[in-house]
């Protein structure tokens, strides 16, 4: 069972690094840009999911309801800010780097499934609550503006910019 899941941006590898405790033990993946850009686009996708837009709306309400689901759903999220630490800590084994992951939901619970490929062949699955994806996604948007790789922004990002320029009508 999953216990921790952290990402933080490694400027000396210019990866982000992502941490996942569970009852198995620890490991480090590192993610690229390109992967990154790749699972940007697929978090988006699972949002659109989660948000179970009526089919009937356009594609701009359909955004506009993901991104009220998803500032929701992450609002429900446990998540922490941890300041890096001057030296990283060493890791129990080497990050392994991811060369994809694969996101879906599980029909039998409805819980959202990422699964993570190591450039060795190695898989690891993580089962996330609704909350929790939520709560990633905006942890990952925030190591991803940190990382300044200029991805194209989620819909999500975009949703937001419109709503907070926007100006009261007279």
């Amino acid at each position: 069972m999953l216990k921790n899941l952290s990402l933080r941006f490694d400027a000396l590898e210019d990866r982000i690094l992502l941490r996942l405790v569970s009852d198995e033990g620890e490991q480090q993946l590192q993610l690229t840009r390109r992967v990154c850009a790749r699972w940007g686009h697929d978090l988006q996708q699972l949002v659109a999911t989660s948000a179970q837009a009526p089919a009937r709306l356009d594609a701009v309400a359909q955004t506009n309801l993901a991104a009220a689901h998803h500032q929701a759903m992450a609002a429900q999220a446990t998540t922490y800010r941890e300041t890096a630490p001057e030296t990283p800590l060493p890791a129990l084994s080497p990050p392994q780097l991811v060369t994809g992951i694969a996101c879906g939901r599980r029909h039998s619970d409805g819980r959202w499934l990422l699964r993570f490929t190591a450039q060795q062949g190695r898989d690891w699955t993580v089962v996330l609550t609704s909350e929790t994806l939520h709560g990633l996604v905006d942890v990952f948007r925030a190591q991803v503006n940190i990382a300044q790789w200029a991805l194209p922004p989620m819909a999500l990002e975009a949703v937001a910019t419109v709503q907070a320029g926007a100006s009261p009508l007279h």
